[in-house]
């Protein structure tokens, strides 16, 4: 059994290891989905994990269709965290038919190679127009795909997850549930099949009080920060015989 969270610090990246996540998702801006991390992020991370650190690749927020110039910076923010450490990586582009963009994901894969793993991300809840989704994407490569099962998220989606893992055991390829991921579903998850999760596992962390600057007050903001105890509890309720 393997879990996967989703992380977006060094601070996130240590805890989730340390509660036992085999696995992670780097990404920046998570709270927007997850774009693509810094660099300096991944090098930072790699000095203190040793669990895989599969990075994100998406250069904005909003839809998966891609215009030639973003495809071509993702192309390149991709063998940058190639050079620094990657293990794989996390992308997933559709056409303005919501069909896979074949051509956008063979040109990134091939600028990277084979060497790495890739996850098919959470556009493949958006496609429309494909007979057998999890097959073309198979073709291209991807070895996983991270999916709610269509809707919201997993816990709304279960009959979609169920359809989509009996069609993944023909083509070969993993599902990676995704999306609302916590310790109260993830047993129905187990017990359905699935050998690998996906979950952020995480709580609001709220900035220090820095009062005012110019007599202004600053405002006081919270984020995302990977909780040590979720990850054990989920790791453990996963790995529960």
């Amino acid at each position: 059994m393997l879990l996967e969270v989703c992380v977006d610090s060094a601070e996130s990246a240590i805890l989730a290891e340390k509660g036992g996540a085999k696995r992670l998702e780097l990404c920046s801006v998570l709270e927007l989905g997850g774009l693509t991390p810094s660099v300096g992020l991944l090098q930072e991370i790699k000095k203190h994990v040793l669990i895989p650190v599969f990075c994100m690749i998406r250069c904005r927020s909003g839809d998966f269709f891609y215009n030639s110039y973003e495809v071509s910076t993702m192309v390149s923010d991709a063998k940058e965290l190639a050079k620094n450490g990657a293990d794989g990586f996390v992308f997933g582009f559709l056409d303005g038919n919501q069909a896979v963009d074949i051509n956008s994901c063979k040109l990134l894969m091939k600028s990277l190679g084979k060497e790495y793993a890739y996850t098919f991300h959470r556009a493949f809840d958006f496609i429309l127009n494909e007979s057998n989704p999890l097959q073309i994407v198979k073709d291209l490569g991807f070895s996983r795909v991270l999916t709610t099962g269509g809707g919201t998220d997993v816990s709304s989606s279960l009959d979609g997850l169920k359809i989509l893992l009996s069609q993944s055991k023909e083509v070969d390829i993993v599902i990676l549930p995704g999306g609302g991921v916590n310790e109260s579903n993830v047993t129905v998850l187990k017990e359905l099949g699935f050998k690998e999760l996906h979950s952020s596992c995480s709580i609001y962390s709220y900035d220090s009080d820095y009062g005012t600057l110019f007599n202004n007050p600053l405002p006081k903001g919270k984020r995302k920060v990977v909780c040590l105890e979720k990850v054990k509890s989920l790791c453990d309720k996963f790995n529960a015989v």
